[in-house]
């Protein structure tokens, strides 16, 4: 489950860069612009590494892997309904805290889960397939976005 988890936290992650010029082109945007709807992300996925590990620490790295999948998954389909701007930066402001959590959870769960001596190869599948899941995205999107358009490929 965790490896799965690794593949789709890309491949969410990496939709809207294979996505960008049609956003950027749908709603208006500058270069500029953009560079601030991909630093929203960044931001808030780096503020909340920490909180959201704590927070598996505390109630269960299952539990809140569990929260964060439909916290980001809500927000991932919400980027298809971004009318401009000022909501394109909230939804994924509000997408990288969810997506923050994932690698502190996951690990939580590796080390409490594996014996000391396979955690290693636990952690490395998991982020091998969170790479693959970024690799893949193009095979993904790509194809949704010429039959349906950039917003399906966020609700799909």
């Amino acid at each position: 489950m965790l490896v799965i988890l690794g593949m789709v936290t890309f491949l969410d992650r990496i939709n809207i860069s294979v996505a960008g010029s049609s956003i950027m082109h749908d709603l208006n945007l500058s270069p500029s612009q953009w560079g601030w709807v991909q630093s929203a992300f960044i931001l808030s996925y780096g503020l909340m590494q920490i909180p959201m590990g704590a927070l598996g620490d505390r109630f269960g790295h299952r539990k809140i892997l569990a929260a964060i999948v439909l916290w980001w998954s809500l927000f991932t389909a919400f980027t298809g309904l971004a009318g401009g701007l000022a909501s394109l930066l909230v939804i994924r402001f509000m997408f990288g805290i969810g997506e923050a959590g994932s690698s502190p959870c996951s690990t939580g769960v590796i080390s409490r889960w594996f014996e000391k001596g396979e955690v290693g190869k636990a952690q490395g599948y998991v982020w091998a397939a969170s790479r693959m899941g970024g690799a893949l995205t193009p095979f993904v999107v790509i194809p949704v976005m010429m039959s349906v358009g950039w917003r399906a490929a966020f609700y799909l």
